[in-house]
């Protein structure tokens, strides 16, 4: 038995035990709002199978596909026609008993069918944070915004970093249209090649209004310039536009934008220190992208579509191998097929950044948010060296950003994963606890 001599002191930290402890249970909890915020009731509607699962099991499992790719077939026996092939790490929906060789299944929103059972993972959502929600008196936006600026932190005290590399940050849920992460989003930094997106939109909004002859001379030119990251095609479309304050007044009138500028044609040796832009300013774009607002109320939706879908396309094409994506590439989630990204990068001397749209698989459909990071270095001119090693220290920490947000919206929408999730968890445990602390003094 612990006594306690002086209660001010000692409250607290049992306050702190108590909320910590389930923290680190291993058992199951209840799901939070925080984590997942739409309710489960009323997704299974299929009768059950002629074996009778029970209601329990319907409603709280799922499944992931374990094999390379997996047919779902019209009855339970490969001498049942085929349906669908699935990839491996694509979500499932069981709606029979797990206790025999084939599994009655239904894709969600999608087919219903048999799969092997052997090549399937049946799996119960376990939630990160026995909170059901963030504390009110946490300064963050989010669990995930409390992580990664705790991340940042032990970053700085490790000399993993230096306090002048500054990070900025946009994390948007585009099935909820809510932020879940702002840190610094309204401060302008070097755009480097983000500008390229801007660029390419004000081309949109010009090529829908008609006052490009002939856009389709310039294909080349825009799909270089989006998927090579090409400076010569990117001054040529510049040109085409009227030049640089010609484009700025264009992204003006769209009141998109409240931070970007720019400023300069791309510098021959790509060097340019003069644009600028702000995590919030590119996140907005990448919004109105995926939601068929691109160009704008001046258009009908049919033209925005259009507009959407021509951008997605060209964010989506691979570029040149050294052209290395922060958000998928290089991170423990790279090689999961089902998660889809649409991008842009930039890099000069004191920046890097990449911003875009990741969706992944859950048991509740496709789920997309977007996010856009920026690490600058405001002074560069003190990076000594090869600004390249300094860039690729920047690109490390971005894509432990990047896993701790996949893992955020895997939970959030209750797939399966083990990626990122320790490390989530670690930072969202360390933030709570120096809150508490915090708190209690």
């Amino acid at each position: 038995m612990l006594f306690c001599l002086l209660p001010e002191v000692c409250l607290p930290f049992f306050l702190l035990l108590f909320f910590l402890n389930p923290l680190y249970a291993k058992g199951d909890s209840p799901f939070s709002n925080q984590f997942s915020p739409h309710s489960l009731q009323g997704i299974y509607s299929a009768k059950q199978s002629e074996d009778k699962p029970s209601l329990s099991f319907i409603k709280h499992s799922f499944a992931v596909v374990s094999a390379t790719a997996l047919n779902v077939r019209s009855g339970p026996s490969t001498k049942n026609p085929v349906l669908k092939v699935i990839l491996k790490d694509t979500h499932i929906l069981p709606l029979s008993s797990p206790k025999h060789e084939w599994l009655k299944i239904r894709i969600p929103k999608g087919i219903k069918g048999w799969v092997a059972k052997k090549h399937v993972k049946i799996y119960m959502p376990k939630p990160l944070s026995v909170f059901k929600v963030k504390p009110a008196s946490m300064p963050f936006t989010s669990l995930l915004e409390a992580s990664i600026s705790r991340y940042m932190e032990e970053m700085y005290l490790q000399k993993r970093l230096k306090p002048v590399d500054k990070l900025f940050i946009v994390v948007k849920d585009l099935t909820t249209e809510s932020y879940v992460v702002s840190i610094r989003s309204r401060q302008s930094v070097k755009s480097a090649s983000t500008i390229k997106v801007p660029i390419l939109h004000a081309f949109m909004i010009q090529r829908f209004r008609g006052n490009i002859k002939e856009p389709s001379k310039y294909e080349r030119q825009i799909e270089e310039m989006i998927r090579f990251s090409s400076n010569p095609s990117t001054n040529t479309i510049i040109k085409l536009l009227g030049g640089p304050k010609r484009i700025q007044d264009l992204l003006n009138e769209t009141k998109l934008y409240k931070e970007v500028k720019l400023a300069e044609a791309i510098p021959e040796d790509g060097r340019t220190y003069q644009n600028k832009i702000s995590a919030a300013d590119l996140n907005q774009i990448f919004v109105n992208i995926w939601s068929n607002r691109v160009i704008g109320p001046e258009f009908n939706l049919e033209n925005n579509m259009t507009a959407s879908k021509i951008m997605l396309h060209l964010l989506k094409l691979p570029g040149h191998s050294w052209l290395i994506d922060r958000i998928k590439a290089g991170t423990c989630f790279s090689s999961n097929k089902t998660v889809n990204i649409w991008d842009k990068t930039g890099f000069v001397k004191g920046v890097n950044g990449n911003g875009g749209i990741v969706e992944i698989d859950t048991p509740h459909g496709r789920k997309a948010y977007s996010i856009v990071m920026f690490m600058e270095r405001d002074k560069f001119q003190t990076i000594i060296g090869d600004a390249t090693k300094w860039s690729e220290r920047m690109a490390m920490h971005m894509r432990r950003i990047s896993e701790m947000t996949y893992a955020f919206f895997s939970n959030r929408y209750e797939s399966y994963n083990k990626c990122g999730r320790s490390l989530l968890n670690r930072f969202a445990k360390l933030a709570l606890t120096s809150h508490l602390l915090h708190a209690s003094l």
